[in-house]
């Protein structure tokens, strides 16, 4: 990385933020979570993994669903999310 380079940074979701609050709702699994938020299961699991970064769309879900603060979702200056082999022979 060259100095002028910055290090690209995204946001991950705040998982145990969500999960406790989801639990108080009565959603305890990735599916019924997934259902209340109008997403796939697969989303829920890699959201919560912190493998991929939350779309606003996500982020305003998961905050209309549970009430929780956006920026109580959110841990900002995490590492990118890891490459997968197709993403990274792109």
């Amino acid at each position: 990385m060259q100095d002028d380079e910055k290090e690209v940074r995204m946001p991950t979701l705040h998982g145990k933020t969500v999960t406790d609050r989801a639990e108080q709702a009565g959603d305890k699994t990735h599916a019924q979570i997934a259902r209340r938020l109008k997403v796939k299961q697969s989303t829920v699991s890699r959201l919560l993994a912190g493998t991929t970064a939350p779309s606003l769309g996500t982020l305003l879900a998961i905050k209309g669903a549970y009430g929780i603060p956006l920026d109580e979702l959110v841990v900002e200056d995490a590492p990118a999310p890891a490459e997968t082999g197709a993403e990274a022979a792109r």
